[in-house]
């Protein structure tokens, strides 16, 4: 037996059992993102990658276990779009941001809801993910704007902004997309500045003028068209 072949094989079954944990975070994305909670079944999720169901639960342990799963996926998605555009201006990576927030939440509407709709009291666990999440946006938004996100009228103030954002995307959804991700952009922009003039009312130390400034720099109707 040639030397270090079933250390070769180890590590091989150990990638396909990995890859095979992926799919089926993959699939429960996409079920849960077009079903509700109680109308899917966990051998649906098995059955749609072809794997056998009992491999699920191997992996999870049961329904919920791959459920929290796919809702930390769609966590870790969100904040890897946050850094997708770190070489724009400030105001256009925020504004990126807010892009890919709603790109995502239209493309999986009925996990992105459950995300936001969690509650802490009615799914603890799930609104963990969600608050992780929640706070790790608000930071690189602040990061971005120049802020020290760690300030406690700041803090406060992002967060109940990020409130108003996720509500607003929960109507949003809700009705149809009746307005264009651009125009629900902007409207976040100004939800953001207003709770930066919110934090100074707090806190008149809270110094928010260069970040409003950067802001409001670069918004789409302010860019030079392309040239045909």
């Amino acid at each position: 037996m040639p030397a270090g072949s079933s250390a070769e094989r180890q590590t091989a079954r150990s990638l396909q059992a990995a890859e095979t944990r992926q799919r089926l975070i993959e699939a429960a994305v996409q079920h849960f993102s077009e079903n509700n909670y109680d109308d899917v079944a966990v051998g649906d999720i098995a059955k749609s990658i072809g794997v056998a169901h009992g491999l699920l639960f191997h992996y999870f342990g049961n329904k919920r276990g791959i459920y929290l799963a796919a809702l930390r996926s769609a966590a870790q998605d969100l904040e890897n779009s946050y850094n997708e555009a770190t070489d724009l201006p400030a105001g256009r990576q925020v504004r990126a941001i807010y892009a890919a927030y709603l790109r995502y939440m239209s493309a999986h509407p009925g996990l992105g809801l459950r995300l936001v709709l969690g509650g802490r009291g009615a799914d603890p666990e799930a609104w963990t993910v969600f608050e992780t999440d929640r706070w790790h946006a608000i930071d690189t938004v602040a990061t971005i704007l120049g802020l020290d996100p760690s300030v406690r009228p700041l803090r406060l103030m992002l967060r109940a902004a990020a409130g108003a954002v996720d509500e607003a995307t929960v109507q949003w959804l809700q009705h149809d997309k009746p307005y264009p991700v651009a125009k629900m952009v902007e409207a976040f922009v100004d939800m953001t500045a207003a709770g930066l003039r919110a934090a100074t009312r707090l806190d008149a130390r809270v110094k928010v003028d260069a970040a409003l400034e950067l802001l409001s720099q670069d918004p789409p109707h302010k860019r030079p068209r392309r040239q045909a």
